[in-house]
C-alpha cells in the first residue's frame, strides 16, 4: 500500500489540491493508498514511522527538501521506496535526480521507473540527502525564509543572494576529512554534498553522484566582498571547480566545528558547535525516473 505524506494547508493549500491529483493516478493505477497528514515542521518523520508500522510499502511526500531531509532518517536501511512529488522552494534533491519540474509529472516518472539504491548523509545522527554545510548558503537561507511572503519560490533565492552580498563575512572553522588532522580555514562556504545543487539551483558540487556512496566536499576560502559579484554565476553554474580560492575532496566523513556556528541541512537552520557527518551508502531505496 501507498502511504501519502501530505501537510495539506501548506503553500496556500497547493498541497491538498496535489493530493486530489495524485489519488487519481494511483486509483487508475488501481494502487490502494492512504493519506497521512502533517501538522506542521517536525511532523513529517512521525508520520513516515507510523505509515512503516502500518505496513505501507511505498510513501510519496509531497514537499520540497526540508520535507524530504525530515523524512530520510527514517527511512534509511529500510526496504521502504521513496517517491518525491516536489512543491518546495528550491527543489534541489529533486534537481539533481532528475525530476521533471511539475510535480505530478515527476510523480508519474517515478511511477514508471526503475528501483534503485541512493546515498543518505548523516549529521549528528540526523538524516539528510541533499546538501549541508555553512556559510554564504546560510545567511542567503536566513534572508530567504524573509523575502518567501513577497517573492515566489526561486525567485526568492535570487533576491536573497543579491542582500547577503552587500554585508557578508567569512567565518572560521576547523575541518577534518576521513579521520585526518583538523585544519583550521577562513571560508566563504563550505558544504558537504551529496546532491549537486543549493538555493534553487545553484550547482554547488558539480561532480556530486548520490549512489557513489562519497560526499563531496567544497571549501570557498576568503572571497574579497567586491569580488563575489564576478565569481558568483561561475559559481551558481557549477564552474567554480577549478578556480584557486575552491578545493574539493571526496570523503565518506567530515568533521566540522565552530563554536555557535549555524548549519544548513537541507534547507533547515540548526545551530551547533560541531558536526561530525557520514555517508551511508544505498541506504534509502527510490525509483529512477523514466526518461
Amino acid at each position: 500500500m501507498f502511504a501519502i505524506v501530505v501537510n495539506p494547508a501548506a503553500g496556500n493549500g497547493r498541497q491538498a489540491t496535489l493530493l486530489d491529483r495524485l489519488k487519481r493516478m494511483l486509483n487508475e493505477r488501481s494502487e490502494a493508498y492512504a493519506v497521512y497528514e502533517t501538522t506542521g515542521v517536525g511532523d513529517t518523520a512521525r508520520q513516515v514511522r507510523r505509515a512503516m508500522d502500518e505496513g505501507c510499502h511505498s510513501i510519496a511526500l509531497i514537499g520540497g527538501d526540508g520535507t524530504l531531509s525530515e523524512a530520510v532518517g527514517e527511512l534509511a536501511g529500510s526496504s521502504v521506496t521513496l517517491y518525491i512529488v516536489p512543491c518546495g522552494t528550491g527543489n534541489d534533491f529533486a534537481r539533481a535526480f532528475r525530476l521533471p519540474k511539475d510535480p505530478v509529472r515527476a510523480f508519474a516518472a517515478q511511477l514508471d521507473g526503475t528501483a534503485c539504491q541512493v546515498d543518505c548523509g548523516l549529521i549528528n545522527d540526523c538524516g539528510f540527502i541533499n546538501v549541508s554545510g555553512s556559510g554564504f548558503d546560510v545567511e542567503v537561507l536566513k534572508k530567504t525564509e524573509e523575502l518567501k511572503r513577497l517573492y515566489p519560490g526561486e525567485k526568492a533565492y535570487r533576491k536573497a543572494v543579491l542582500s547577503v552580498l552587500e554585508r557578508y563575512k567569512p567565518f572560521e572553522a576547523e575541518l577534518s576529512v576521513d579521520g585526518g588532522p583538523f585544519r583550521r580555514e577562513r571560508l566563504t562556504i563550505v558544504e558537504i554534498a551529496n546532491g549537486q545543487y543549493i538555493g534553487g539551483g545553484m550547482r554547488v558540487a558539480p561532480r556530486a553522484k548520490e549512489q557513489d556512496g562519497l560526499f563531496d566536499v567544497v571549501l570557498v576560502r576568503t572571497v574579497p566582498r567586491g569580488l563575489i559579484p564576478l565569481l558568483l554565476p561561475l559559481f551558481m553554474l557549477g564552474l567554480h571547480a577549478g578556480l584557486p580560492v575552491t578545493r574539493m575532496y571526496r570523503a565518506r566523513s567530515v568533521v566540522l566545528r565552530a563554536p555557535g556556528m549555524t548549519v544548513n541541512i537541507d534547507g533547515r537552520l540548526v545551530q551547533m558547535d560541531e558536526a561530525h557527518y557520514r555517508i551511508m551508502p544505498g541506504a534509502l531505496r527510490m525509483m529512477r525516473p523514466a526518461r
